[in-house]
């Protein structure tokens, strides 16, 4: 990698500093765990998403402890939000049926 002032540019001619590099990784792993779920519903499921930690962990050298965090992580994220909805849609289905 080439540095130029604080950022780098990768061999696609990427520019960006690290952190930013990082957290985009991040994203793109999170979409990607919640999208084979979505998409494979032929029992694979599993064991690709075990295969694209492994292969995360291998293509960004983020530890196997970080991705597992960050899975669960997520997961809690969206629990805690869908409680929510699901608490607003009963409050708001007696709230309209009681007008």
């Amino acid at each position: 990698m080439i540095a130029q002032h604080g950022y780098e540019i990768d061999s696609q001619g990427n520019i960006g500093n690290e952190t930013r590099r990082i957290e985009d990784l991040q994203l793109r792993f999170i979409l990607l765990m919640a999208i084979i779920p979505l998409t494979i519903k032929d029992g694979r499921e599993v064991r690709i998403s075990e295969q694209a930690v492994k292969a995360c962990h291998k293509e960004s050298g983020i530890p196997m402890s970080e991705l597992v965090s960050l899975i669960k992580r997520m997961t809690k994220e969206v629990k805690e939000i869908t409680d929510y909805f699901e608490k607003n849609s009963e409050e708001m289905q007696e709230f309209f049926s009681k007008n």
